[in-house]
């Protein structure tokens, strides 16, 4: 797919936010400047994330075939790390203890000989909702006499698990208290409904380094979108960024399935024909690349405002059918049709 080109995929986070901000129906439309949300593509539950100098993003990614969003961060004036985390609830309790039982379980089995002073506790937070917690410390092998402080706090319900897991290389009073403190302000939101905005974000995130797991994301945002006019321009940029996702990740059926219904919903939009285009010539189809890319700069005027039309002659997808001499005259022809008027 696009690979080459530019993708609006950040940009669209900005553009998304900025028309769903603009829109006339405010009693619909989510707040486009609330916190970062870690959220599922598949049901309730939030974190908000850290934000500001304090903290620094290290990792954004999800693990267990797309059902477990992760977030690390690191503390800027110390050696903690934090990790947040969404799961289902698959321990058969609906309870924080549940969920602590089903991690804390998995992580024995593997480092059982390496952990020393455990602790599990239950606690209540200012809001009456029990925290079930693990404090350990693990040995590391390759440092005799060095260990590693763990901090883990769950919250949970009948349907989902919010995680966080604070370390600390410094076995000291002071990081325990650090590690505390970090854990008192965890305050996950187990009901909340994500909204198009929180899934768009993160999958415009997951995008850069992981375009499979963003493409529920993607398809989860587009899904929470109303079909009116005023959406018209947001469900275009998340339709955009799933195809892109799924055609890069190898689903070029799903890919397929995805653009061709775009452009039935909303057949003057040319960047639905320009991913039809990128589907047929990963599929060796010169002859089908060939009208789908035709149809798509016959409408470069529908372009969203910002957007520009991708050079088809520097796309990964497009580049594959190269060898075909004529396929590949007309591609050069449509680039510099494309080009800027000089002065």
């Amino acid at each position: 797919m696009r690979i080459s080109y530019v993708s609006p995929a950040v940009a669209a986070v900005v553009s998304l936010v900025l028309l769903f901000a603009s829109l006339s129906l405010r009693a619909q439309v989510p707040n486009a400047h609330a916190p970062f949300m870690l959220v599922t593509s598949y049901g309730k539950g939030g974190i908000a994330l850290p934000s500001g100098k304090e903290w620094k993003p290290e990792l954004l990614t999800v693990y267990d075939n797309g059902k477990r969003p992760v977030a690390q961060y690191s503390k800027t004036d110390s050696t903690l790390t934090a990790s947040f985390i969404l799961f289902e609830n698959l321990s058969g309790k609906p309870s924080a203890e549940g969920c602590r039982d089903d991690v804390i379980s998995a992580l024995l089995q593997h480092e059982a000989k390496n952990i020393s002073d455990r602790v599990d506790k239950e606690t209540k937070n200012p809001a009456g909702e029990t925290v079930a917690t693990t404090t350990y410390r693990l040995n590391v092998p390759q440092k005799p006499g060095v260990h590693q402080v763990h901090l883990f706090g769950f919250e949970g319900d009948a349907k989902t698990c919010a995680e966080i897991h604070v370390s600390s290389m410094e076995d000291t009073r002071a990081a325990e208290d650090a590690m505390k403190a970090v854990l008192a302000d965890f305050h996950p939101n187990l009901t909340y409904e994500p909204n198009a905005i929180d899934t768009f974000r993160l999958g415009s995130l997951l995008f850069k380094k992981s375009p499979g797991p963003s493409a529920q994301y993607y398809k989860s945002s587009l899904d929470a979108m109303p079909t009116t006019a005023e959406y018209l321009n947001p469900r275009r940029a998340a339709t955009d960024q799933l195809v892109m996702s799924l055609g890069m990740s190898g689903n070029l059926r799903e890919a397929r399935a995805v653009a061709e219904k775009a452009v039935k919903a909303d057949p003057d939009y040319p960047l639905n024909y320009y991913n039809l285009a990128c589907i047929d010539a990963e599929q060796g189809n010169a002859a089908g690349a060939r009208t789908y890319l035709q149809q798509s700069f016959d409408r470069k005027a529908n372009l969203i405002h910002g957007e520009s039309m991708p050079d088809p002659s520097k796309d990964d997808s497009i580049l594959k059918l190269k060898k075909d001499k004529a396929f590949w005259e007309f591609v050069v022809s449509l680039a510099k049709s494309n080009e800027p008027a000089k002065q």
